[in-house]
Parts: C-alpha cells; sequence; structure tokens
C-alpha cells in the first residue's frame, strides 16, 4: 500500500508541473495554477487551481488524518482518486462530487493486520450495482447491492470451491433452491 501511495504522489508530482506556480500572496487569485495553501486547521491542499477551488490533480490532507489523492473540480473529489482513511481503510476508485461513485475498491480494516475487500459498483458513496465482497476469511459474496447492503440475487463461494445461490433483501439473505 505504501508503495501505490509513492507511486500516485510522484505521478501527481509530475502532473503538477505542468501548470504555472500560483501566486506567493494567497490574497490573489490562484486560477490555472499550480499551488500549496494550508489552512489555520492544519489541512493542506496541494494541486492544481481554478478561479480559487482545487481543480485537477491534488492532493488534501485533512486535520483527522485522513487523505485524498487524485482528481478534483470545484474543491471536490472529482474522477479517479484514493482516499486513504486514518483508520487503515482505503478507496480506490470513482469519484462524483465528492462522493465514491462508480467502479471501486474498497478495502475496509477489521483488525490490525485484516481487512475486508469490496470491488466493485458505488454510488452516492455507498456500493451499489454488481460487487465481489470478500471477507477476512476467504469467503467470498459475488452479487447485487443497493445502498451499501447486499441485495438481490447473489451467491456465496466457499474456500472449498462450493457455493450458494442466494436471494438478498436489505442485508438479509436467503438460499435459493
Amino acid at each position: 500500500m505504501k508503495k501505490l501511495l509513492i507511486f500516485l504522489y510522484c505521478f501527481f508530482c509530475a502532473s503538477l508541473m505542468s501548470l504555472e506556480p500560483c501566486p506567493d500572496n494567497p490574497e490573489e487569485k490562484w486560477d490555472n495554477c499550480t499551488g500549496s495553501y494550508q489552512y489555520a486547521s492544519g489541512e493542506t491542499y496541494s494541486g492544481d487551481w481554478k478561479d480559487n477551488l482545487f481543480h485537477g490533480k491534488g492532493i488534501f490532507l485533512y486535520e483527522n488524518g485522513d487523505r485524498y489523492v487524485g482528481d478534483f473540480e470545484k474543491d471536490l473529489p472529482h474522477g479517479q482518486g484514493t482516499y486513504q482513511y486514518k483508520n487503515g481503510d482505503l478507496y480506490v476508485g470513482g469519484w462524483y462530487l465528492g462522493k465514491r461513485n462508480g467502479e471501486g475498491t474498497y478495502a475496509h480494516s477489521v483488525g490490525l493486520w485484516e481487512s475486508d475487500l469490496y470491488v466493485g459498483g458505488f454510488k452516492e458513496d455507498k456500493k451499489n450495482g454488481y460487487g465481489i465482497y470478500t471477507y477476512t476469511d476467504g469467503v467470498k459474496y459475488m452479487g447485487e447491492f443497493k445502498n451499501d447492503m447486499k441485495e438481490g440475487k447473489g451467491k456465496y463461494l466457499f474456500l472449498d470451491g462450493s457455493t450458494k445461490e442466494l436471494s438478498c433483501t436489505k442485508d438479509k439473505c436467503t438460499e435459493v433452491n
């Protein structure tokens, strides 16, 4: 994971050099430039600016320890990006107006060295559409999600290769014969 973040940082640093530097005075308009600004809260943005807003490639370090590296539009994550949560969770994928949207991968920490992994669709910051959820024990759920819950047809795939066909409603699943 550390190598991924270093790669992303280097990639975005190279792309940041394509614009002129922003003015030294933050009171001046920052437009079509690249620069860094640290807010009084300690939060920091480094990247592309347009009309005094984060716009283009950038890195935002949040006060709570979270960080986002990726595309911005009008001060919001928008496009492709990586969000690393302070608790160890990690999301890599699509964003729309500040919310996870489109295809993405979410690693959810469930212990010091363990994570569940979801790969699939997101809408409005929630698992939505087809996805594969892999539990820490290796069992996989493959199927439909809606509003962060299993919804519709799906199946479990167990480590011994056996499967169980399911019908799910609001995260409650029953076996289908």
